[in-house]
């Protein structure tokens, strides 16, 4: 099959160029301007237009390919006639002249306008082959390393196309005004549009991804160019079946470019998760069968894309998913410990290695922390509430402490207690650190300080200590609360409780200003966890 496409390859161009010869020089390079510039106008107009009409619907995965093709062969029609108008006659040149400078720019008219048809036809969603031609893509022979798979075309129309467009996008016709060039914004097109086609099930799955539905939360470099990227994915992210799927394929990490230069183009070799149990794990593309996924139900998905740059001085620019660029954003890069950088690239570690791997990005804890005042199991009464804790005329708790069942019997709504008080202008956020989920430390006690301060951190930075925590077990709970004297190191904590044979749940209780968004969890130097919830009301 893959004959029958060089050949249909070779015919077009050859057909083109003899077509143009026997139109004269003139008319031919007319044309091949013509041409040129009609593809210049679809790149440059490609990447806005699509991100402006992609709706998260079935079109999305011919969007690309479809607006592509659609803006050359509408820009080439309107020069074409435009030329013909302008110059309705032609210009004599000699036989030979026409048809060898002639079939030269018809030739290279016929390059351009084939590849850039084969550029759009790889990002229109259908199988992983066209007539045997695969371009670039996982090689299920090879560990899923990522390059030229099947066997070699003839004439790499669409290499040349990306190359030739590529070079005058930092030279002749660079952009002045958005300083974006296809070169460095969209480095080698024609790999790009086979490698997003190469999904599950032979190239059904998702080739698009909505701008806004993902979003790069931190980064973590080591010293020997190990890169981690966290992106967090939302529900728009996901597959049609109703789970996201990316194929290292699908994901590249772009670096910064000086002057003309190319930028280094990245893959990911491993991934790290949340699975099924609330843990989190890394695993290795090393297999076509590889997909990073999101936990069946889970609205929003974090993934930590590792890439082994081997360049302490790699400078990551943005990150490409499915073709939509995120811009990596001006943060703090986050250093890789040695042990955590081993873990990432897929080596076992000892047992004293284990604590010190602690992923310094944090676990994604977005499902365990919650804006709300009420605690979630509690129903009871103000009957017989003991002295030790105060609650307010509105029924939510003040301060001090309480041992009590979660639930009584025959309780009144008018009496019923509904929560903690948070005070105005905040909102009170729970975040549950039981031993054995993500938010947990317990791990660290053994190495932590008593003095190491517990801190819920927010986009801005601020910085919020807990005002209380409760802690049970299926029948009964105690609550401490002291918001006006918040808790200012886990030595304060009960931590025995944490590091029992049988630990008991806990949930810390904190007061955050009231329109932040909570991103980070951090006990003394470490990351526990990351998220992105928004801090509301206690009327929730």
């Amino acid at each position: 099959m893959i004959i029958i496409f060089n050949l249909i390859i070779l015919g077009l161009v050859g057909l083109i160029a003899y077509w143009w010869a026997n139109e004269g020089l003139f008319s031919a390079f007319i044309h091949m301007v013509c041409v040129v510039t009609a593809g210049a106008i679809a790149l440059s107009l490609w990447e806005p237009i699509t991100m402006s009409i992609l709706t998260g619907g079935g079109f999305d995965n011919y969007a690309w390919g479809v607006v592509l093709i659609g803006v050359f062969s509408i820009s080439l029609l309107i020069l074409r006639v435009a030329a013909d108008k302008i110059m309705p006659s032609n210009v004599n040149f000699p036989t030979w002249a026409n048809f060898a400078f002639g079939g030269f720019s018809g030739a290279v008219a016929g390059v351009i306008s084939i590849g850039i048809c084969l550029i759009g036809s790889g990002f229109i969603q259908s199988t992983n082959e066209l007539f045997g031609y695969r371009g670039t893509g996982r090689d299920e022979n090879n560990k899923a390393m990522i390059g030229k798979v099947g066997d070699p075309i003839w004439l790499d129309v669409a290499q040349i196309t990306a190359e030739f467009y590529g070079t005058l996008s930092v030279g002749t016709l660079r952009p002045d005004f958005s300083g974006a060039p296809l070169r460095q914004y969209n480095p080698s097109i024609n790999e790009l549009a086979t490698l997003v086609r190469d999904t599950f099930s032979g190239g059904k799955g998702q080739l698009s991804l909505l701008p806004d539905a993902a979003k790069v939360t931190s980064v973590a470099k080591s010293d020997d160019g190990l890169v981690v990227v966290q992106v967090s994915f939302t529900s728009q992210a996901k597959d049609y079946g109703g789970q996201l799927s990316l194929a290292s394929s699908q994901v590249r990490l772009i670096s910064e470019a000086i002057g003309s230069k190319k930028p280094k183009v990245h893959y990911p070799f491993s991934w790290k998760q949340e699975v099924a149990d609330g843990t989190e794990r890394i695993f290795i593309y090393d297999d076509v069968s590889h997909y990073a996924t999101s936990v069946p139900g889970r609205q929003e998905t974090e993934i930590k894309f590792a890439f082994d740059t081997k360049d302490a001085g790699f400078v990551p620019k943005f990150i490409q998913i499915r073709g939509t660029r995120l811009e990596v954003p001006n943060i703090e890069t986050t250093a890789i410990p040695h042990t955590v950088a081993k873990e990432y690239r897929g080596r076992q570690l000892s047992d004293e290695e284990i604590v010190e791997a602690r992923d310094p990005l944090g676990k994604d804890i977005q499902h365990l922390v919650d804006s709300t005042s009420k605690i979630l199991r509690l129903r009871i009464s103000t009957n017989g509430i003991p002295g030790t804790i105060v609650y307010d005329e509105e029924l939510y708790f003040v301060e001090g402490s309480l041992t009590t069942k979660w639930k009584q019997r025959g309780i009144s709504a008018a009496l019923a207690i509904k929560g903690i008080r948070a005070d105005e202008g905040t909102g009170i956020v729970q975040v549950d650190v039981t031993p054995g989920k993500s938010a947990s430390f317990s791990d660290l006690i053994s190495i932590l300080s008593e003095n190491d301060p517990i801190e819920l951190i927010d986009t801005n930075g601020r910085k919020y200590a807990p005002i209380g925590y409760y802690l049970g077990d299926s029948k009964r709970m105690q609550l401490t609360l002291t918001p006006s004297t918040p808790i200012q190191s886990i030595g304060e904590l009960p931590l025995h409780v944490l590091t029992a044979s049988r630990p008991k749940d806990m949930t810390l209780i904190f007061q955050v200003t009231l329109g932040e968004w909570v991103k980070e969890l951090r006990v003394g130097d470490f990351t526990i966890g990351t998220c992105n919830v928004e801090v509301i009301s206690k009327s929730r």
